[in-house]
């Protein structure tokens, strides 16, 4: 992007939408109860096979969470307490389910998956990750919402697998869903735009987001206020979808990445979002201004430093500071100086922002929308 087009995009967001005088911090963080890289084993099979999955930041890091991810994470958010008593919270946007990979046939086209609960069985039979999870929730420093059913194009990657396609044969073969040879320009998310609509109708997509918040409302006990579509795909068939399972808010990136049809295979069309924004049945979009991913360059000084001045720069235009943080950045299988670097940049960042902006909340995306409601009546 242009810096010309740079500026005009942070002025638009800057601008728009929902103001306010409350300093409100919001860390918004995808892929919850997804699979990814499976273990160190895989890891190395791979380097061995040449596919070099180091180059990515993703599988060189990112792997289904444990008890000791999700204690050390809630350990640093619990060490700080916002202005009113409240400690740093985590809006946690989960998949809900992952392939069932022993079920599955590549040959006859039939697809099963499982629950994410199921999911940590599987690779911890040890733990027990999901009551770690409830832990989080009853101490109010991580509130779960809905990312996807599974974190993956289901058509598309059936179809790949039907037709035997090298790599997606390999990730299946290792129970997973891409290995680094799946990027390409054909396939430019990874079969992880879950939502895009190019391969997979609206109707079953809308079958899809139905069992997705009835997991989730079995899982959780009450429906998810927000949902947050995988790689910020989605139309907006989708909307209307989401809106019929009670879903009152859209968490985005500035840009919504727009489907182009079915017929034109991988178009996208692009659309600005700004924060408060509705839409013509009334959800709101919540848009991340902020970013602390130092897992992309495994430099979590330098994330920190440059998340605190994009927080500052939000207060300063009246804005919630909205944090995207992948779960990729506090996981420590793979790579175990990942997760313990990660949460120390964290807990800098945290305890930065109440010394010098004391009055600062930590909220969850759904008070954020009952905030946007009452503010804007």
């Amino acid at each position: 992007m242009s810096s010309f087009l740079t500026k005009c995009k942070d002025w638009y967001i800057a601008r728009r939408g929902f103001h306010t005088n409350r300093h409100l911090v919001i860390i918004e963080s995808d892929d919850w109860g997804s699979i990814r890289m499976p273990s160190t084993e895989v890891f190395h099979k791979l380097q061995k096979n040449g596919d070099y999955p180091e180059n990515d930041a993703f599988l060189r890091n990112d792997c289904l969470e444990s008890a000791a991810d999700l204690t050390a994470l809630f350990a640093v958010l619990a060490s700080i307490k916002d202005k009113n008593g409240s400690p740093a919270v985590v809006t946690a946007n989960f998949a809900m389910a992952n392939p069932d990979f022993d079920k599955i046939d590549p040959i006859n086209g039939t697809y099963f998956f499982e629950p994410f609960t199921d999911t940590y069985q599987r690779y911890y039979p040890e733990q027990d990750v999901f009551s770690c999870v409830q832990d989080g929730i009853k101490s109010s420093c991580f509130v779960p919402q809905l990312h996807c059913r599974e974190h993956m194009n289901v058509n598309r990657w059936m179809s790949d697998l039907k037709q035997q396609k090298s790599d997606t044969v390999l990730a299946f073969q290792n129970h997973m869903i891409g290995i680094g040879a799946a990027f390409s320009q054909e396939n430019p998310f990874g079969y992880m735009d879950a939502f895009n609509s190019n391969f997979t109708s609206g109707a079953e997509l809308s079958n899809i987001v139905h069992e997705a918040m009835e997991i989730f409302e079995n899982t959780f006990g009450k429906k998810s206020e927000t949902f947050v579509a995988s790689c910020f795909v989605w139309d907006d068939s989708l909307e209307k979808s989401l809106a019929g399972v009670g879903v009152r808010g859209i968490q985005s990136g500035c840009w919504q990445n727009v489907p182009a049809g079915i017929e034109n295979g991988n178009a996208m069309k692009r659309r600005l979002r700004f924060l408060g924004q509705k839409n013509r049945i009334g959800q709101v979009y919540t848009v991340r201004n902020c970013a602390y991913e130092p897992a992309y360059q495994q430099n979590p000084t330098e994330s920190a430093k440059e998340c605190y001045d994009q927080i500052m720069r939000a207060f300063q235009n009246r804005k919630p500071a909205i944090i995207n943080s992948h779960r990729f950045n506090y996981i420590g299988s793979i790579n175990r100086e990942n997760a313990c670097e990660n949460l120390k940049g964290l807990s800098w960042l945290l305890h930065t922002i109440m010394k010098n902006v004391p009055d600062a909340e930590f909220i969850s995306t759904p008070e954020l929308l009952r905030i946007i409601d009452q503010e804007t009546l």
